[in-house]
């Protein structure tokens, strides 16, 4: 009976668990290069993207505490990386990217990748390649 339970599936999370804090410690590592937290950065990719978004609107496409991402937003906007306007309704602000905050997000993102790329070295190309449509595909099933 105990060989039968080491020889079933592992679950997912236990499978990805280990990849997962590897990638989180490259983010955080990446970001606090330069002076910003993962969350931080997280938030300048996505107003770089989508210019134009409320805090909260940022917030939840994040899927990021309302209240946490003042703070966050605080220090992009003191950093210089970040401008917050009065948007339409004078109640919410929305959020732009200055240019020196899309040229910080480039390097956070250009470090991360470098890493990322380091991390899975050992794999052949077309492991890379099936393993990067793998996550993506499941990426996809997920946000359905």
């Amino acid at each position: 009976m105990e060989q039968r339970l080491l020889d079933e599936r592992r679950d997912l999370l236990a499978s990805l668990l280990p990849i997962a804090r590897a990638l989180r410690k490259i983010e955080d590592a990446a970001a606090a290069g330069h002076g910003v937290s993962m969350w931080q950065y997280a938030a300048l990719a996505l107003v770089a993207k989508v210019p134009g978004l409320s805090q909260r609107e940022a917030a939840d496409r994040m899927d990021y505490s309302r209240n946490r991402i003042i703070a966050d937003l605080d220090h992009l906007e003191k950093e210089g990386l970040l401008i917050r306007r009065p948007g339409s309704d004078r109640r919410a602000n929305v959020l732009e990217a200055t240019r020196r905050g899309v040229a910080v997000m480039q390097q956070v993102r250009a470090e991360i990748h470098r890493r990322e790329d380091e991390l899975l070295a050992d794999l052949t190309p077309d492991d890379r390649r099936d393993f990067d449509r793998t996550v993506r595909l499941i990426g996809e099933l997920v946000r359905r």
